[in-house]
């Protein structure tokens, strides 16, 4: 059995689903997903369970990270081998030109007698390297023009598209961050990670794979370390999975990218706790002048540190700051905490308004980390 058939057939349902639509319709989709987001397995599925429906697109997955040299020749020969499914494509010492002029011809027979096809780029970021990337990006944009809505490009990337590129305006209407799992598919990656890891090649009890999707949130890289730790005998707590090598190195990958709050937030990951408890992702501690703080200040900056790389929800951060006062309603007690957070703020942020310690987590609270 194919490894791609081992997939449940609802694997990624909304993504799936939201990229046939796109594609189907003659648009292009960009996915955008931080490091261990699953953006290869999401892509590799499209490739391998959805390439024979009849009203869909042919999908035809081209691996960037294949590419052997960083120049435009390469990237074509590259695609246009993925497209014929013939490595012979595109042999010899050829110019830039030649090659180009071959992808369009392999693009030409593909989509001969109304046919549509789909290209799936995955590890989108690694053309990056190419010297001479303009040139890419406009004849890609070319190509696309030439077979408006039967030819089609999925692209996977850690980060968004340069929006001044040729290629960028073909994603705009169609762009989404890959987040954590649902909790079908996270159970289903749990499972599967406890026979993998597991010595008796056992499945673990609903309930400890209910608390690894917990303690990961579902978030794919995180899962499958949280899983591997569970194995070596870490307990399941945030603390045990935290010091665990594998779990480590997964976080130190993901930081290694630098993403900023709004892409963690777009990814559903912005306070999670084995993130935001690592050493990694806090970095050369800062330490802050206090010496203008009024007291309800100093209490509520003194309960964010203690509590660093944490959420901090509304209601704890109230009862800490104003301890001895009655409880009073909602949106009250919110504003007057907004307003001290604000006041926080203008003392120790370089810039108040673009916060680089203090972030606010929508619907939730308030976390400090110092990166």
């Amino acid at each position: 059995m194919s490894f791609w058939n081992s997939y449940p057939d609802n694997y990624r349902k909304a993504e799936i689903e939201y990229i046939i639509k796109a594609v189907s319709a003659g648009d292009c989709v960009s996915v955008l997903g931080l490091s261990g987001a699953g953006k290869s397995n999401l892509v590799g599925y499209l490739a391998h369970r959805a390439r024979r429906a009849e009203y869909r697109p042919r999908f035809v997955l081209v691996d960037c990270n294949r590419l052997v040299d960083p120049t435009p020749g390469a990237f074509y020969r590259l695609v246009s081998r993925q497209i014929s499914e013939d490595e012979s494509v595109g042999g010899g010492l050829k110019s830039d030109r030649d090659e180009l002029i071959g992808l369009e011809v392999v693009l030409s027979l593909s989509l001969e007698n109304g046919g549509k096809l789909c290209v799936l780029f995955d590890r989108f970021d690694a053309i990056g390297e190419i010297t001479g990337l303009e040139s890419v990006d406009g004849n890609l944009r070319a190509m696309r023009d030439s077979w408006k809505y039967s030819l089609t490009y999925v692209t996977a990337s850690r980060r968004p598209l340069d929006p001044v590129s040729e290629l960028a305006e073909l994603f705009f209407g169609h762009m989404f961050w890959l987040g954590p799992l649902s909790r079908d598919d996270a159970l289903w990656s749990a499972r599967r990670d406890s026979t993998r890891f597991s010595a008796a090649g056992q499945q673990w009890d609903v309930t400890v794979l209910d608390t690894l999707i917990e303690l990961s949130w579902g978030y794919p890289s995180l899962l499958r370390a949280c899983c591997q730790a569970y194995a070596d005998g870490a307990a399941l707590t945030t603390e045990a999975m935290s010091a665990h090598p594998a779990v480590e190195r997964r976080v130190n990958e993901f930081w290694s990218d630098k993403p900023d709050d709004k892409m963690l937030a777009e990814s559903g990951v912005l306070g999670q706790p084995l993130l935001f408890s690592s050493k990694s992702a806090l970095g050369v501690e800062i330490v802050f002048n206090t010496s203008t703080l009024t007291a309800k200040e100093n209490l509520l900056l003194s309960f964010l540190l203690a509590h660093e790389g944490e959420v901090c929800e509304k209601d704890e951060l109230v009862k800490a700051v104003w301890p001895e006062d009655v409880i009073y309603e909602r949106g009250v007690r919110d504003d007057s905490l907004a307003q001290l957070v604000r006041r926080l703020r203008v003392k120790v942020e370089p810039d108040p308004n673009e916060p680089q310690y203090i972030h606010t987590v929508p619907g939730r609270g308030y976390l400090l980390r110092r990166d």
